[in-house]
């Protein structure tokens, strides 16, 4: 099987979106039901893929994928401060609300870890902290938020729940497997990332010039910039996707045209991004994981705490958005999915935590996804 394990898992990102659409559940995340898709025909399931080493690398640039076009859907302007003091600016509240929410989950991890339900600290703080950016911007534009305050606000606190938990598991990483070099070198990718930002910021007006249908020159210098970040971030021992979302930012520093985003989200959503959400479903087992108590155990446990720790959020919101906004935030910005996979693959390379406890973990941010969208779409119609 494991020949065909990629048709197979191709067959399944195409024919995935189709059963979703018959059975009239688009709501649900893309991702997720992908995921559970990989569930059913992986070693949960019919354990008719059993994915290879090309098949594992093909998934591997899907993350490295997802996390750069992450990076690409960030707003710059929204950090720049505002002349006219009577225009809104999300950057002070979404600066505070993450704050709140790296409060909280500072607390709860303290208290599995003093209970001794899980052991690692600080990689709970990573995971708690963690929010899907990409979900999110897929549902704010569902529902036609993303141009207002109140979505820009949520989605600037996201891209803090992204960016700051990267360069923590980062250094984490980098301090557990004793390179503490590398904790000197993190600058070192920031610098090149400026450097190369610097380097092709009036590169567009020269590929209008020159650009031909058989060239895609916009694409040749996303893919140069990913792969160029994602290696030296690999090679001062930082985590490779932080290289990713580095480089997603540079690109969008650079101003690409329109279609230019579209045709790297066409690549990434149409064929690596599919396959790494599969292979991961694919690689649950869910046999072994409900055999385990001790994991069995953390999935209400890290439910409860991906939505708790972002819980405090509503107090935040409160002040500018009312009650009911306010509770429609502390509910989606609970949604995690992007970066708890590669967060448990590098705790699982370090022999962090067990195949067991990963999947429980990742089985709670999948319940985040199926919940939270549902009870946010919920609230906006109840206020309309």
């Amino acid at each position: 099987m494991e020949k065909f394990s990629l048709i197979i898992i191709l067959f399944a990102a195409l024919i995935t979106p189709l059963i979703t659409a018959r059975f009239h559940i688009q709501r649900m995340p893309t991702a997720i039901s992908e995921i559970l898709m990989g569930i059913v025909i992986g070693k949960t399931g019919l354990n008719i893929a059993r994915p290879d080493t090309s098949v594992q690398y093909i998934a591997n640039l899907g993350v490295i994928i997802l996390i750069f076009l992450g990076g690409m859907e960030i707003d710059f302007s929204l950090l720049e401060p505002k002349k006219d003091k009577t225009i809104y600016s999300p950057l002070g509240t979404s600066f505070t609300g993450f704050m709140t929410i790296l409060f909280m989950s500072i607390l709860l991890s303290g208290v599995l870890y003093l209970t001794g339900i899980f052991t690692d600290f600080v990689l709970a703080v990573i995971l708690f902290s963690t929010i899907a950016l990409g979900v999110i911007i897929s549902l704010l534009k569902e529902v036609g938020l993303l141009q207002t305050n109140y979505g820009q606000t949520i989605l600037l606190t996201s891209a803090f729940g992204e960016f700051i938990p990267l360069v923590a598991l980062t250094i984490y990483s980098a301090v557990q497997q004793r390179h503490y070099i590398s904790v000197l070198g993190l600058p070192v990718i920031f610098i090149i990332a400026i450097i190369l930002l610097h380097r092709f910021n009036r590169i567009y007006v020269f590929f209008d010039k020159i650009d031909k249908a058989t060239t895609q020159l916009d694409i040749r210098l996303a893919f140069f910039l990913i792969f160029t970040l994602v290696t030296f971030a690999e090679q001062i021992g930082a985590e490779s996707i932080l290289g990713a979302f580095l480089a997603g930012a540079v690109m969008k520093l650079l101003k690409p045209k329109p279609d230019t985003e579209d045709k790297l989200s066409s690549i990434g959503y149409g064929f690596f991004i599919p396959v790494f959400f599969i292979t991961t479903g694919v690689n649950l087992n869910l046999r072994t994981l409900f055999t385990n108590w001790d994991a069995v155990l953390l999935i209400p446990i890290f439910l409860m705490a991906f939505i708790l720790s972002k819980a405090i959020v509503y107090f935040v919101f409160r002040k500018r958005f009312g009650r009911r906004y306010a509770a429609g935030a502390s509910i989606v910005t609970a949604t995690t999915i992007t970066l708890v996979l590669p967060i448990l693959q590098v705790g699982r390379n370090l022999k962090l935590i067990s195949m067991a406890q990963s999947g429980a973990i990742t089985l709670a941010a999948i319940i985040t996804c199926l919940v939270c969208p549902i009870l946010f779409n919920k609230i906006l119609k109840t206020e309309e």
